[in-house]
């Protein structure tokens, strides 16, 4: 059957480099769905990606319509570099951290002001409620570059030191001038602009040489996305102190001109599977966030709990509360009242 859509020249050609059932999959399709990651699609044990039950789902729910044409490990990039691909057609999907994707989708910068919709259900209650779906999703929709079809919820963002800085940052006094590596979120870099560290935007694919070589001292991504981290980031960790300051969200995302060529019955269908999947996905967190636990221990990272107190000198420092987030909130949401519901939405 003849391809249709809107497509990479390469994507018609990858059927010819499959072997056997895969191969008559791709034949048959409607569609071959390019779907990039910068995670190992065999690493499923260590993280949450759902490779394989997207590719699963998608394909059963569209009767064999759309047939998901994996591209994992960072083959076709990661971080920005991936969102941008996406949003330029150039590829169809891919998982892609929010924070990486705040250059494009700048509203969604707002789940990084700390400490307010960090947890896990208070996160879920928010991208689930309808405020959000009016206010952001549907807003971002309008912008015709990307369609959002699941998030993903794999732990919340710490602050670890490296290896070779090898301290325990328990209080904001402890990020004092320490160079700190951040992704390409200005809510971020505000929240560490707060707690006076040195913030430096490396991409994600470089942490793992400039922390070795001592060109950073700290970082924040999730326990999951710290084991799961490019270029085994996860050899050159010291201590990781859970904060629990923003949820280290991604999103699966597709280039919005795409999805809206599809035939309804498959932006439905993808809809569906992205729906299973993400009831799977939440199901498996647990398990996943204790295998990355136990890895990074037993390579030597240590895992640093805060007190009661130290907790509270985070909340005072750079909380969703202080006045220096106004300017922030009413830039990303056009009316700083507009926080107070999606606050909320999160907590009832």
């Amino acid at each position: 059957m003849g391809l249709t859509l809107p497509m990479p020249i390469w994507a018609k050609e990858q059927c010819d480099k499959l072997q056997d059932s895969e191969f008559d999959k791709c034949n048959n399709a409607y569609v071959n769905m390019v779907f990039a990651s910068p995670y190992d699609t065999s690493q499923w044990r260590s993280s949450p990606h759902m490779h394989q039950q997207l590719k699963k789902n998608i394909e059963q729910v569209s009767d064999g319509k759309i047939y998901f044409d994996i591209y994992h490990n960072g083959i076709l990039g990661v971080g920005t570099e991936l969102a941008a691909l996406v949003a330029r057609g150039s590829v169809h999907g891919a998982l892609v951290s929010v924070s990486n994707l705040t250059p494009i989708l700048s509203t969604l910068d707002i789940l990084n002001i700390p400490f307010w919709c960090s947890e896990r259900h208070n996160y879920l209650k928010l991208i689930t409620s309808q405020i959000w779906q009016t206010h952001i999703i549907d807003k971002i929709h309008r912008q015709g570059k990307l369609q959002i079809l699941m998030h993903y919820l794999p732990g919340t963002r710490t602050v670890t030191s490296t290896k070779q800085y090898g301290k325990t940052i328990k209080t904001p006094n402890d990020m004092r001038d320490i160079v700190f590596r951040i992704p390409a979120s200005k809510g971020l870099q505000q929240f560490y602009d707060l707690c006076d560290t040195s913030p430096v935007r490396v991409p994600w694919k470089k942490t793992a040489t400039l922390a070795q070589g001592g060109r950073i001292e700290a970082l924040d991504p999730s326990i999951v996305g710290l084991f799961n981290g490019p270029n085994n980031l996860k050899e050159h960790l010291g201590v990781v102190s859970r904060i629990k300051s923003v949820q280290d969200g991604w999103l699966f995302v597709v280039n919005q001109n795409w999805f809206n060529s599809l035939p309804t019955k498959l932006r439905h269908a993808l809809h569906e599977a992205t729906q299973q999947t993400f009831a799977q996905h939440l199901a498996q967190i647990p398990r996943v966030e204790h295998y990355c636990e136990l890895g990074l221990k037993q390579l030597g990272t240590q895992i640093y709990t805060p007190s009661v107190d130290e907790m509270a000198q985070w909340h005072a420092k750079a909380g969703h509360q202080h006045p220096q987030w106004r300017p922030f909130k009413q830039a990303l949401l056009g009316d700083e009242a507009l926080f107070g519901k999606f606050f909320d939405a999160a907590h009832h």
